[in-house]
């Protein structure tokens, strides 16, 4: 049974704590002290599992224990400092270590590490029974230079429930993949409704006791208490599957008020599949199992045809290999019968036997190759000679036969259990849609047409309310929030025009302050004065700054500015309307997704998809009856046709 167990204290000098020698206790390392000058060690006969998890950007000397802990303790200079945090949480029994190993990492790194602490992990498994985890934690920030500052923020109590709870869920989701039913739960007994008595500590010399076998008083109160909280847990669990059982009943009793005949005899079909009371949950449940199922078919297939081809390749290395001894048979043959007694054939004999000797060799490294090929199918098939080849062969090719016909029967359950989940699937949905469209008058014969996403956003909407709210009234929404979207985006442009205006006006103000400068300056200085007397170019650039000035004061009078005076209230105006856009962005984004006041969370798209898919509906429903008269129609006028 899955234990939830996790407490958590922080390692203070106040309490004559060391981070370096509680580092060394738990990773079961020697660790050297360097504030003391002390050597620390505490040897374990099971060497714990440890790691250190650290932020990105922290300097590499974190992976280092010695020196981590030894840099906590230079970065603490108050005899009553708070040198670290330490949790310490069961792992679930039910996983294996390389599973416990990745919840714990996975879960320290999300909650810890992410945040920007480093942890020193250190698994314990010296008890089967009770593997845990010691996680150490440092409380200062770290930089790329290292310790800084403390965070007070994670000494928050809400944020030790919060990685109480993340435990929790960690754990739950590491067993449900593993397919395990067993589940933890961060909250009390008494939270959780079970009066479970909680068993005494054990201490030192109790826990030895009961390690030799010998009974102790602290072990005989535990034994006690541990047989009647196993009562309540079967009490509470009895009480639970009762109350699920009752829910199931009244949904059961529910649903067949809108189902046809056919689609209860449907989901009755459906009940030896889930193994109990058909519901969505239970068919998409049973769908995930399927796809298991499916997959270790196709592992079971994919292992037979390599088996089969592996028995097929070593056939053929064996045939080679007999073709081949049997070329190395007649080349001795051929040797062994030479005549060396006829003197005529001295010269032919030895040319025979070299050619022989020659294609023996090449017969034998041919045979040592297939042998070579040979040597990986004997590991896997398990044989070493190939009487055993062969006899396996036989016991294969009868478990092949048994296990193809197996895949096959299973492959055509797999497919009749799909058709049944499908059809139980769209009877229950059939039934849900009715059941949300025999609330609405318009949808009494339309009902039949609309899609169960949009049966079940009425539902959700309705739920939510508390009440059934009438299309009308969504359609009404729909409509209210975009008038005053509508009228807060006129508000947000006419504020965008005015700034844009204001813009403009600044800039023209500033040409012609520019130009009016260089106006005055020539016509109050003699020499330039002068200057435009006698030169043409003088002239017409005073001209030009002169046409410049009528220009921009044109333009400010046609953006509606008399004087300055006029300029400035305008702006001041306009400031005093520009921290009101934020505010009116923000209230049109709560208006489009429904978290205004009495939007209930239901974002406008979310809304016009229930209209839509009611008027889509309604506009089936008409296809539909249209095409039925047309038919009705053509078989009036077959039949006048046939009398």
């Amino acid at each position: 049974m899955a234990i939830y167990h996790f407490s958590a204290q922080v390692i203070s000098r106040s309490k004559g704590q060391s981070a370096v020698a509680s580092a060394s206790y738990r990773s079961g390392e020697r660790l050297e002290d360097e504030r003391t000058g002390e050597t620390k060690y505490y040897a374990r006969k099971v060497q714990p599992e440890t790691m250190i998890l650290s932020p990105s950007h922290a300097p590499e000397w974190v992976q280092d224990r010695n020196r981590l802990w030894n840099e906590v303790e230079k970065s603490e200079t108050r005899k009553n400092s708070q040198l670290a945090r330490e949790i310490n949480v069961a792992l679930p029994r039910e996983l294996s270590n390389e599973q416990q190993t990745e919840l714990i990492k996975n879960y320290v790194q999300t909650e810890f590490v992410n945040k920007g602490m480093v942890a020193d992990i250190a698994i314990h498994r010296d008890d089967k029974e009770n593997p845990h985890a010691h996680v150490m934690m440092t409380t200062r920030e770290i930089s790329e230079e290292g310790f800084t500052v403390k965070n007070r923020d994670w000494n928050d109590r809400e944020l030790l429930t919060q990685w109480r709870e993340q435990w929790a869920d960690h754990a739950n989701k590491a067993l449900e993949k593993e397919g395990i039913q067993e589940r933890i739960s961060h909250l009390s007994h008494e939270a959780r409704g079970l009066e479970q008595m909680p068993t005494v500590h054990l201490g030192h010399v109790a826990s030895a006791m009961e390690k030799e076998g010998k009974v102790s008083d602290r072990g005989n109160i535990n034994r006690d208490r541990q047989e009647y909280n196993r009562l309540v847990v079967d009490l509470q669990k009895y009480r639970e599957e009762k109350q699920v059982l009752q829910k199931e009943i009244a949904q059961e009793k529910k649903q067949q008020n809108f189902l046809t005949a056919a689609e209860k005899v449907d989901i009755k079909k459906a009940v030896p599949v889930v193994k109990g009371f058909v519901s969505l949950e239970k068919i998409e449940e049973r769908r995930q199992q399927i796809d298991q199922w499916e997959q270790r078919i196709s592992k079971s297939e994919s292992y037979l045809n390599w088996k089969s081809e592996a028995f097929e390749k070593a056939h053929g290395h064996i045939n080679r290999q007999d073709n081949i001894q049997s070329q190395i048979d007649r080349n001795q043959n051929e040797i062994k019968n030479i005549n060396w007694l006829n003197p005529l054939k001295i010269k032919e004999n030895r040319l025979t036997k070299e050619r022989c000797e020659k294609g023996i060799e090449r017969l034998q490294k041919d045979y040592d190759y297939h042998d070579q090929k040979l040597d990986y199918y004997r590991d896997k098939l398990k044989f070493s000679t190939n009487d055993q080849f062969f006899e396996k062969a036989r016991e294969f090719k009868n478990e092949r036969e048994e296990k193809v016909s197996s895949i096959y029967k299973q492959k055509q359950e797999i497919r009749e259990q799909k058709s049944t989940l499908d059809n139980a699937e769209k009877a229950i949905k059939q039934g849900q849609i009715r059941e949300v469209a025999s609330q609405y008058p318009e949808l009494k014969t339309a009902g039949q047409y609309m899609r169960y996403e949009t049966a079940m956003k009425l539902k959700e909407v309705n739920d939510k309310a508390g009440k059934t709210i009438p299309i009308d009234s969504i359609k009404s929404t729909i409509k209210a929030r975009g008038e005053k979207i509508d009228e807060l985006q006129g508000k947000i442009k006419v504020i965008d025009q005015a700034n844009q205006r204001v813009n403009t006006a600044e800039a023209y103000y500033k040409g012609l302050h520019e130009v009016e400068k260089k106006i005055e300056k020539t016509e109050n200085n003699p020499f330039l004065k002068g200057k435009m007397l006698f030169s043409k170019e003088a002239k017409n650039e005073h001209t030009r700054d002169l046409e410049k000035r009528d220009q921009y004061k044109a333009a400010i009078e046609k953006l509606g500015f008399k004087d300055k005076e006029s300029f400035n209230n305008y702006k001041e105006k306009l400031q005093e309307a520009l921290p009101e856009k934020p505010k009116m962005e923000q209230a049109i984004q709560d208006y489009d997704s429904g978290n205004h006041k009495g939007g209930h969370g239901f974002g406008t798209d979310f809304l016009q998809g229930i209209v839509q898919g009611v008027e889509q509906a309604q506009q089936r429903e008409n296809r539909e009856q249209k095409r039925q008269e047309k038919e009705r129609y053509r078989g009036q006028k077959t039949h006048e046709l046939e009398r």
